[in-house]
């Protein structure tokens, strides 16, 4: 005969540790993904590009490259350093590293499509990253967009009463 006490192990694990683990959303990938990492904007391609360097400089990214001409942008965010405990190894230090890279390209007359693509990267030494997580949650991205569209915005307008004047 079984202990009573292990059949209520068992009911408790199967209740409070196996459920949540399918409670979580699963991470978006594929179209589901491209939709959310992707807007279209009522603007060109020399307008869109240095309104989104702009917005990812203010959110404290360091732009590594950025070519107007391939539409691409990409940047490296700030993180800080922290300290590590490992049974085998001891201390040790560990970064996680925002990244983005950025695809923009005109649709259209007035219309340009820009794609983002955030990620958390693992910092093992100076420019070397490894173990890239993806960032898939939604309101990154929304946030993200909604910046640009204020830049955009500004630009515009910034460049409609130059011209007027």
């Amino acid at each position: 005969m079984r202990a009573p006490w292990l059949a209520a192990l068992s009911a408790f694990t199967v209740t409070f540790v196996a459920v949540p683990a399918y409670a979580k959303d699963p991470p978006l990938a594929g179209l589901a993904l491209q939709q959310v990492q992707a807007r279209d904007f009522e603007a060109n391609v020399d307008v869109l590009f240095p309104s989104i360097i702009t917005v990812l400089q203010d959110s404290g990214y360091r732009i590594d490259q950025a070519d107007k001409a391939s539409g691409f942008i990409s940047g490296i965010g700030s993180a800080e350093q922290k300290t590590t405990f490992n049974l085998f190894w001891g201390f040790g230090k560990k970064k996680e590293v925002p990244m983005v890279s950025v695809f923009v390209e005109q649709r259209g007359p007035n219309i340009a499509r820009a794609r983002l693509n955030f990620v958390l990267s693992k910092a093992k030494s100076r420019k070397v990253y490894t173990d890239e997580s993806p960032i898939t949650d939604p309101a990154v991205y929304k946030d993200a967009f909604e910046r640009i569209e204020k830049e955009l915005f500004v630009r515009q307008s910034m460049n409609a009463s130059s011209k007027s004047n």
